[in-house]
Parts: structure tokens; sequence; C-alpha cells
């Protein structure tokens, strides 16, 4: 029977799950991460400990389900979308936190665009 292995990057956790396909789950295996504030309105994550934690969770999980393992038809992947971490391009490192999409920083600039009247000009749809 074939399996989906399913990887969900969430802003608290990452999660590992398996369903069959018929869309029932499987298993499930989740690991939290830290969330940083280091300023007011600010929230950040360690890209590192996410990084690890996915190699964790697919891990813990093929381990526990390894019956399947030769059966997986797909990897899915999900994450925060706007969530955004900057890297080296010769190393590969995260050259800062990950900046989650919680955070506030950039409302400010939001609030001069609005000001300068390109709220109506965001919407608008280009092809």
């Amino acid at each position: 029977m074939p399996y989906i292995l399913a990887l969900d990057q969430s802003t608290s956790a990452t999660k590992a799950m398996v369903f069959d396909s018929q869309g029932q789950l499987i298993d499930k295996v989740a690991i939290d991460h830290k969330q940083y504030y280091p300023q007011p309105g600010w929230v950040e994550h360690d890209a590192d400990e996410i990084y690890q934690n996915t190699i964790s969770v697919l891990k813990s999980m093929l381990k526990k389900n390894r019956s399947i393992a030769n059966d997986l038809l797909c990897l899915s992947i999900t994450n925060q979308r706007e969530t955004i971490v900057v890297f080296d391009r010769q190393t590969g490192q995260p050259l800062h936190q990950a900046i989650v999409w919680l955070c506030r920083r950039g409302t400010p600039i939001c609030e001069e665009l609005i000001k300068a009247n390109y709220s109506e000009r965001s919407r608008e749809s280009r092809v």
C-alpha cells in the first residue's frame, strides 16, 4: 500500500506525519522549537534548530515505521510561507534568526506605504 510522508513546519513545531492512500493518519511525530522575542512585537526562530528538528522527526518517523519506508509514494512539505531566513550563499548557513510571520517589525514600512497611497496599488492583479 502506498503512503504519504508529510512534513509540516509550523510556527511552534516541526511535525512528520504518515498517511495511507485513503488519507488516514497512520502516525505523527512532533518536536517543538523555541520562540525568540528580542523586542516587543518581534518574533524569531533559530533556523538551525528547525533544520535539526526536521532531520530528527523524519528519522524518528522512519525508525518507528520501518515497514512502510519502501512504500512511500511522496513527501509533502508545508511551511509558514511568510517566515524568512537569509542564508550565506557560500556556506549555506543562516545569516540571522528566521523572522517569523508573526513579527511586527515591518509594520512601520507598511504604514508609510499606506500613507503614500500604495495600498490600492498593492491590491492590483498583475499578469
